[in-house]
C-alpha cells in the first residue's frame, strides 16, 4: 500500500469518526478555565459551571472535576460573555461583562460563599488582562476588534496591525523571512503557498485578500509552545472573520483619496504627484437566522484605482534631453518625441504592429471581494460555522522592471526610459475558500474541534488587445531607452493553486492535566505554465534607436534583418511577425507539481499548582512530495560538483524522502510568589517546523528540459532536504506596576537547524586568487562553468546562465531580540502601550529570489560563491520603537462622540550591502561580489575614467589619483566602511539611519436612536507620517546614494591584477522621496446601523 493511499484511508476513518486525531495550524476560538473552591479554599468538585455568549445565547457548560477546576474550550472570542457558578448549598456567583481574546484564555479562581452568607462574601481572584495570563507562555499579539475599528490604517491591511508586533518589520517577524510566515484566516491556510511576490493572496495586484470590516480579532504568534500551532518558521499570523449576533448590525462605508491628499515635499525637494482616483466602498451585515440558534455576517467591498502609466513626458529635442540627463527639466525624459514617432510609424507601416500610445494612458487597478458565514448552535454540545469568501482582482502595469534587460538597467518609466502601452500586461489573482468548523463537547471530559477548509488560487496574466510581437528594448548609451512588444515573461503565464486542509483537536481533562491529541493533512496542487519569451526577445544585448529604424527602412542593408548579433553572435535575416507567431506554434509548457504533509502531535498542559503551568508536547510533521519529472538524460548523463568540490549528480526525476520532522516542545507560566496575578515569568523552548515556497520544488519540475538556444537554469533538490526547522527560546517577565500598568521584558533567541540554501553545481571550485590585497577565490577566465550548456530540443545550444541549481539545508543562522513593553488600559477608557526592541539576525542567505536561479545569484559573496558567508540577514531591524494610543470622548449624551488615536515608529536597521559593479570573482554573475574597503591606495588598482565625445573623441574624466581621493573621502564619511578599511564589506554590513514615524486616525460620530436601534454616521480621517505634514524635514527616511560605488574594470592583461574604477559620488545617503517619506490622508464616510 502506498503512502498516499494510507493517508487518504486515515483521512477518510478520521472524517468519519470525527476522531482525535489532527492539529489546528491557525486558533479561532478562545476558552475559559478556573478554579473553583469553598469559602475555606477546599476544591468544590461538581460545581456547575455556565459561561453565556449573551450577543447569541450561545452557552458553554461543564462541572468542575474532582480538584475543583474546569476547562471551556473552542468559545466564540469577543463577547460580553456571563458566567455562572453554582453549587447546592452556596450562594450562586455571576459575572457579566467578560470578553474573550483571540488564542487566549479567560483565568478564574471563584470562591463560593455557603448559603448563609450574604451575596458580597463572594470572593474572586480572577485575571483581567490579557498580558498576565495563566495560559500564556510565548510571545504573542492580539489585536483585538476595538484597535482595528480605531487606530490610524490607509491601506487597511493586516500589516496595518501586525506592526503592533515588537518584533515586527512589514511582514517579517524575529527576523525571519516574509515567505516563512503562515498566514490563516479562521484557522485554514491562507498563504500565497507557491511564493511569488508577495505572502498573502491577492498581493500582485495590490489587494486585500478579505475586507477589514470582515476581521474580528488578529493573532501573531512568534514562539507558541502548544504543538496545535505550526506551518511556520517566523510568526503564526492568525485572522478571524465576525459572526451574527441576535441583533442585526450592519455598516455602509466608503474611503477616498487622490493626488491632493498625499505630501509634495522632501527637505528642500518639491515633487509634483501624479493624477490618483482611489475609491474603496462596502457593506457588512449580520443578525439572526433564528434567534439564539443560527446566525449570518456578510460583507462586500469594492476596490478601484486608476494610476496614469507614464508621468514623463518625451524631450521636445536633443538639448531639453540634456537637461533631463543633468537633472535640470522636472518630469522630462531624456528620450527623444521623435525617435517615438518614428519608431511606432516604422512597426505600423512595415510589420502592422501598434505599439499604442506613449502617454495619457491609465493603469487600473481593481478588486472585488465578498464573505458569507453562518454560525449554528446546533444544540447545546455543538456548534458549527461554515465561512465562504471569494475574490476577483486585476492591476494593470509595465514590462518587468529589469529582468533580462540591457546591462540590467531599468524599463521604469522615468528619466532614462518611456515605453508604449502595449508593452504592459494585466496581472489577476482571483480565489474562492470555503471552510467548516464543528467544535463539540462529550460529557465533562472531552472537547473537540475539527476543521476541513479548500481554497482554489487563479493567478494568471492578460495581455493589451494588440497583435503578438517580440519584446524589444532600444537602448542609448548601453542602458534601455525605449521598450514595447509583447511583454516577454507574461504570455501563457498561469498559477492554478487547490490547497485542501483537514484538522481536528481532541482534548481530555484529567484533574489537573488537559491531555490532546491531533492530527492535520494538508495537500498542495499546483499546475504552473510559464512560457518565457514565447514571442521573441531578438535583441538580447539592445539596439540604438538609429539601428532599429534602420531596420524598418526599405533600401537599407539593415532591412528587416537582425541588426545585432543574437547570444549565439549571428547577424540573421528577421521577420518580427514570423518570430511572434512562431512561438505561438509551440506548445504550451506547464507542470503539475503536488506535495501533502502529514502532522501528528500529543500534548500535556499540567497544571501542577495555582502558580505554576507545564506545556509538554510533541508534533512530527511529513512532507511528501507526489510529482513525477520526466528525466533529462543530458543532466542524468553530465558530472557536477557539490558544495565542497566532490563529484555529485543531479536526478531530476528525485524529491525529498519522506521524513518525519520532530518538533518536541515544553513551554511554562509561573506565577513568581503571587497569587494575585501581579507577577509573571514565563517561556519555553522547542523546535518549529515550517514550510518553503513551493515554486522552488516547482522549480525543478518546469525547468527539467531544455528549451532552444535559452535555458536559464536548471534545478534539483537534495534527497535528504527538509523543510526549514527552527529551535526556538523564549523568556519573558510580566509584571504589574502600580496604577495597573503592566511591564513586560521579554527574550526570543531562535538558531536554524534546516535552513534552505541554493548551490550551483554546475561551479567548477575555484583555487586561483586575486593579486593584491584582496586576494579573493577567483573563476579561471575561461569561465566558471563545468558544462557552459547543453543541446536544445532543434538542436541549438542552451545556455545555463544561472547554472544548475541544487535545494540543500545548512544549520548556520540565528535570529534574537530582547523587548521591553509598557501597556495601560485605563478605566476611562484611554488606551496606551510602547515598547522597545533590540535584534539581531544572521544567516548565509536571505534566500532574498522567487526562482530558485535567483535566490543564488543575488546573494553576496566572497570568492567561492557556492560558500557563503555567515551574515546579516536581509530581515529584522536593529533598533525599533514602537508606541499606540487611543481614547474616545463621548458627549451630548452620546449622540456625539470624538476617538483619536495614535501609532509611532522609530527604528533602525533596515541594511544594505556594498557590492561591486561587474563580475569581480568571474562567476559570471555580475553584482554579486562584496568589495574589499582599501586602506590605502596601494591596496586598489584604480584606472583613468575616460569617454567618447559626440566627435568621437575620447575624453579624460578622472585620472586614478583623483578618483583614489574622491573614494578615500567617501570611505571616511561612511561610519561602516570607515571601519573596514583592508577588510571585506560584509553582507547586509551596512545600517540606514533612523526613521520616525507618526501616524494619526480621528473619527467624529453623530448617532440618534429610533425604533430601539442606534443609527451613526462616522466621519474619518486617517493620516500617515504626520511629521512631514508639519515639517517637510519630518518623518523623512534615508536611501542609499549607489551601493555599487566601485565598477569592477577588468583584469590587467592576461594577469589576476584586479582594475577598478570610482562612480560613487560624496554621500552614502541621500533623502528618500517615495511615499514612505511623505504624509498621505484618506478621508471616509461610513454609517453604522447597531
Amino acid at each position: 500500500m502506498t503512502i498516499n493511499r494510507l493517508l487518504l484511508l486515515l483521512l477518510g476513518f478520521t472524517l468519519f469518526t470525527n476522531s482525535p486525531l489532527a492539529t489546528a495550524q491557525g486558533v479561532t476560538t478562545a476558552a475559559m478555565k478556573g478554579l473553583i473552591t469553598d469559602a475555606k479554599g477546599q476544591p468544590l468538585p461538581g460545581a456547575t459551571v455556565l459561561a453565556t455568549h449573551l450577543p447569541t445565547g450561545t452557552t458553554y457548560g461543564t462541572a468542575t472535576r474532582d480538584n475543583g477546576q474546569y476547562d471551556l474550550l473552542n468559545m466564540r472570542i469577543g463577547g460580553p460573555y456571563e458566567l455562572k457558578v453554582s453549587f447546592v448549598g452556596s450562594q450562586t456567583y455571576t459575572e457579566s461583562g467578560i470578553q474573550l481574546a483571540l488564542g487566549k484564555t479567560f483565568e478564574s479562581r471563584i470562591a463560593l460563599s455557603d448559603g448563609a452568607q450574604a451575596l458580597s462574601e463572594v470572593v474572586v481572584k480572577g485575571n483581567r488582562d490579557g498580558q498576565i495570563n495563566k495560559d500564556r507562555t510565548g510571545a504573542s499579539t492580539n489585536v483585538s476588534s476595538t484597535a482595528i475599528r480605531t487606530l490610524p490604517t490607509i491601506s487597511r491591511s493586516q500589516e496595518d496591525f501586525t506592526r503592533l508586533t515588537p518584533q515586527s518589520n512589514g511582514l517579517s517577524f524575529g527576523g525571519r523571512n516574509t515567505l516563512y510566515n503562515n498566514f490563516s484566516l479562521d484557522g485554514s491556510i491562507f498563504n500565497n503557498s507557491f511564493g511569488l511576490d508577495a505572502p498573502t493572496p491577492g498581493g500582485q495586484t495590490n489587494s486585500q485578500p478579505v475586507s477589514l470590516d470582515a476581521i474580528e480579532q488578529l493573532e501573531v504568534s512568534l514562539a507558541p509552545f502548544d504543538v496545535r500551532q505550526g506551518g511556520f518558521t517566523g510568526a503564526g499570523v492568525n485572522a478571524v472573520t465576525k459572526s451574527g449576533t441576535n441583533a442585526i448590525k450592519g455598516t455602509v462605508y466608503s474611503y477616498l483619496r487622490n493626488e491632493n491628499l498625499i505630501g509634495e515635499k522632501v527637505g528642500d525637494v518639491k515633487i509634483k504627484n501624479p493624477d490618483l482616483k482611489f475609491n474603496q466602498s462596502g457593506f457588512a451585515l449580520g443578525g439572526p437566522i433564528i434567534k439564539n440558534k443560527l446566525f449570518f455576517f456578510t460583507n462586500a467591498e469594492i476596490t478601484r484605482r486608476d494610476d496614469p502609466g507614464v508621468t514623463f513626458r518625451p524631450a521636445r529635442d536633443a538639448a531639453e534631453a540634456q537637461r533631463a540627463v543633468d537633472g535640470q527639466a522636472d518630469g522630462v525624459s531624456r528620450v527623444l518625441e521623435s525617435d517615438l514617432i518614428a519608431i511606432r510609424e516604422g512597426l505600423r507601416r512595415e510589420y502592422g504592429y501598434d505599439p499604442g500610445d506613449y502617454q495619457g494612458f491609465k493603469y487600473r487597478t481593481s478588486s472585488d471581494k465578498f464573505l458569507a458565514k453562518f454560525d449554528w448552535n446546533i444544540n447545546p454540545k455543538n456548534t458549527f460555522s461554515l465561512r465562504y469568501n471569494y475574490l476577483r482582482s486585476f492591476r494593470e502595469q509595465g514590462p518587468h522592471p529589469v529582468a533580462i534587460s540591457p546591462n540590467n538597467s531599468t524599463r521604469v518609466q522615468g528619466v532614462s526610459v518611456l515605453q508604449y502601452a502595449n508593452s504592459g500586461y494585466t496581472i489577476n489573482n482571483n480565489l474562492n475558500s470555503v471552510v467548516g468548523e464543528l467544535n463539540s463537547r462529550f460529557g465533562e471530559k472531552l472537547s473537540n474541534k475539527a476543521q476541513l477548509s479548500f481554497s482554489a488560487f487563479r493567478d494568471f496574466r492578460e495581455l493589451p488587445d494588440a497583435p503578438l510581437f517580440p519584446q524589444i528594448d532600444i537602448t542609448r548609451g548601453g542602458t534601455t531607452y525605449v521598450s514595447f512588444g509583447t511583454e516577454q515573461f507574461s504570455a501563457e503565464n498561469t498559477l492554478d493553486q487547490n490547497i485542501t486542509q483537514f484538522t481536528d483537536n481532541l482534548s481530555y481533562f484529567a484533574g489537573a492535566h488537559v491531555l490532546t491529541a491531533g492530527l492535520t493533512y494538508e495537500r498542495f496542487a499546483f499546475v504552473n505554465a510559464f512560457n518565457l519569451q514565447r514571442h521573441g526577445y531578438p535583441y538580447f544585448g539592445g539596439i540604438t534607436p538609429e539601428l532599429f529604424l534602420r531596420t524598418l527602412t526599405p533600401g537599407d542593408p539593415l532591412y528587416k534583418r537582425n541588426a545585432f548579433p543574437n547570444r549565439l553572435g549571428v547577424n540573421v535575416p528577421l521577420d518580427l511577425n514570423e518570430l511572434a507567431q512562431a512561438g505561438g506554434r509551440r506548445p504550451v509548457k506547464s507542470v503539475d507539481v503536488n506535495v501533502a504533509q502529514l502532522g501528528l502531535y500529543l500534548q500535556d498542559e499540567w497544571t501542577v499548582n495555582p502558580a505554576f503551568k507545564l506545556t509538554l508536547g510533541v508534533r512530527a510533521d511529513m512532507p511528501i512530495y507526489d510529482t513525477e519529472v520526466e528525466q533529462n538524460q543530458q543532466i542524468a548523463d553530465a558530472s557536477f560538483l557539490d558544495s565542497e568540490g566532490k563529484p555529485a549528480k543531479v536526478d531530476l526525476t528525485r524529491f525529498p524522502k519522506a521524513t518525519p520532522l520532530w518538533s518536541p516542545r515544553l513551554g511554562f507560566n509561573y506565577s513568581a510568589g503571587s497569587s494575585d496575578y501581579t507577577t509573571q515569568v514565563r517561556g519555553g523552548t522547542g523546535i518549529f517546523t515550517g514550510r518553503i515556497p513551493f515554486v522552488w520544488i516547482s522549480n525543478q519540475a518546469s525547468n527539467s528540459k531544455f528549451d532552444n538556444e535559452y535555458t536559464f537554469q536548471i534545478n534539483g533538490t537534495a534527497r535528504d532536504f527538509k523543510f526549514p526547522q527552527v529551535w526556538r527560546s523564549n523568556l519573558a517577565i510580566d509584571q504589574q506596576l502600580p496604577g495597573g500598568i503592566v511591564a513586560t521584558v521579554e527574550g526570543i533567541y531562535s538558531k536554524d537547524i534546516n535552513a534552505a540554501i541554493h548551490r550551483n553545481y554546475n561551479l567548477v571550485t575555484p583555487t586561483a586568487r586575486a593579486a593584491g590585497a584582496d586576494n579573493r577565490l577567483i573563476y579561471p577566465a575561461a569561465g566558471p562553468r563545468i558544462t557552459p550548456g547543453f543541446t536544445g530540443p532543434e538542436g541549438g545550444f542552451s545556455f545555463l546562465d544561472a547554472g544548475v541549481i541544487v535545494l540543500e539545508n545548512t544549520k548556520k543562522g540565528y535570529q534574537y531580540s530582547l523587548t521591553g513593553q509598557l501597556k495601560k488600559d485605563f478605566a476611562n477608557g484611554l488606551y496606551l502601550t510602547t515598547a522597545y526592541t533590540y535584534s539581531q539576525a544572521k544567516d548565509v542567505t536571505s534566500n532574498p529570489g522567487e526562482i530558485a536561479g535567483d535566490a543564488f545569484q543575488r546573494n553576496p559573496v566572497v570568492g567561492n560563491a557556492n560558500q557563503p558567508q555567515l551574515a546579516y540577514s536581509d530581515f529584522g531591524l536593529q533598533h525599533r520603537i514602537i508606541g499606540a494610543a487611543g481614547k474616545r470622548f463621548s458627549y451630548a449624551d452620546d449622540k456625539l462622540a470624538t476617538t483619536l488615536s495614535f501609532f509611532f515608529e522609530a527604528a533602525q536597521g533596515n541594511r544594505f550591502t556594498y557590492t561591486y559593479a561587474g563580475d569581480m570573482n568571474r562567476d559570471g554573475v555580475p553584482g554579486n561580489d562584496l568589495i574589499f574597503v582599501p586602506a590605502s591606495q596601494d591596496q586598489i588598482r584604480l584606472v583613468d575614467i575616460t569617454r567618447v565625445d559626440n566627435g568621437g573623441n575620447t575624453v579624460l574624466v578622472a585620472t586614478a589619483a583623483q578618483q583614489w581621493q574622491q573614494l578615500n573621502a567617501y570611505i571616511a564619511q561612511d561610519k561602516y566602511l570607515s571601519t573596514r578599511r583592508g577588510q571585506y564589506a560584509e553582507r547586509n554590513g551596512n545600517l540606514s539611519p533612523w526613521y520616525t514615524q507618526l501616524d494619526a486616525k480621528l473619527l467624529q460620530d453623530f448617532s440618534l436612536t429610533a425604533n430601539e436601534k442606534k443609527h451613526t454616521f462616522q466621519l474619518s480621517f486617517d493620516i500617515q507620517n504626520l511629521g512631514n505634514l508639519i515639517s517637510s524635514d519630518w518623518g523623512v527616511r534615508k536611501a542609499f546614494a549607489n551601493n555599487r560605488p566601485i565598477t569592477f574594470a577588468g583584469y590587467q592583461g592576461t594577469t589576476d591584477i584586479p582594475t577598478y574604477q570610482f562612480r560613487g559620488g560624496n554621500q552614502t545617503f541621500v533623502n528618500n522621496t517615495d511615499l514612505n517619506s511623505r504624509w498621505r490622508a484618506q478621508l471616509g464616510l461610513r454609517y453604522i446601523l447597531d
